[in-house]
């Protein structure tokens, strides 16, 4: 019989062993729009052994250019029925949770080895590295309008979301509601998102913490930036 995580099986950096850690992990999405219906998506595709989705909006019909998952539909329908129902016929070997609320620090717990911001909010950005910076939970942030996206993979040891952009900045950044979204950016960065936490899930050694990774699709530029922890970073010294 054949194995339907064959392509990936054969990858040396994967192998037998890395899909078995890969199954035995549980992943934290919060946010199923764009970033997070891609980011689910390649994570059950690719075997995880449970993810948890949190959010607590409708699908609308605005959504369905960017927002992989969703079709018309879904429109006017509860995003998490139907990201759930979506995902379990792409892998109905994945153990699939749903919390429709809005985010909290109480949805935080260490049984999660990993949380993916895939939210579209700075205040609640912030918010989410403050409690996973104290709880000591490893985090990946993310975020894209217009045609660039940023991801970058935080722990304690490394700058968070407030040392790459101080919260008195915040009036600076630019939202996608406010400057649009090309579609095609919220592929690329939420795959990049995914494909950080396959990497952190299978090999936590090679990850890269406080690396920003910026990428632009309409010039197809890509940078990597180190970005400097803070003295008063929220991860301490």
């Amino acid at each position: 019989m054949t194995n339907r995580y064959d392509r990936q099986l054969k990858i040396k950096q994967i192998g037998t062993s890395g899909q078995k850690k890969f199954e035995g992990s549980h992943v934290l999405v919060i946010g199923v729009g764009g970033l997070g219906s891609f980011v689910s998506s390649e994570l059950v595709k690719a075997g995880i052994g449970e993810i948890t989705l949190l959010d607590f909006d409708d699908v609308e019909l605005t959504n369905l250019h960017r927002q992989n998952l969703y079709v018309e539909s879904d429109v006017g329908t509860d995003k998490l029925e139907a990201i759930k129902n979506h995902l379990q016929q792409a892998n109905s070997n994945v153990k699939i949770n749903t919390i429709n609320k809005k985010y909290s620090a109480d949805i935080l717990s260490t049984k999660y080895d990993l949380v993916i911001d895939c939210t579209d909010n700075f205040p609640v950005k912030y918010q989410i590295n403050e409690d996973c910076q104290k709880a000591g939970i490893k985090h990946i942030f993310g975020t894209c309008a217009a045609n660039q996206g940023q991801v970058m993979f935080i722990d304690q040891d490394s700058a968070c979301l407030e040392c790459l952009y101080p919260k008195e900045n915040i009036a600076e950044l630019g939202l996608s509601k406010n400057i649009g979204t090309n579609p095609m950016i919220v592929a690329i960065t939420g795959s990049l998102q995914a494909s950080m936490a396959f990497k952190y899930l299978i090999d936590p050694q090679k990850i890269s913490a406080g690396t920003l990774i910026v990428v632009d699709n309409w010039n197809f530029d890509f940078r990597k930036i180190h970005i400097k922890k803070r003295q008063n970073c929220l991860g301490g010294n």
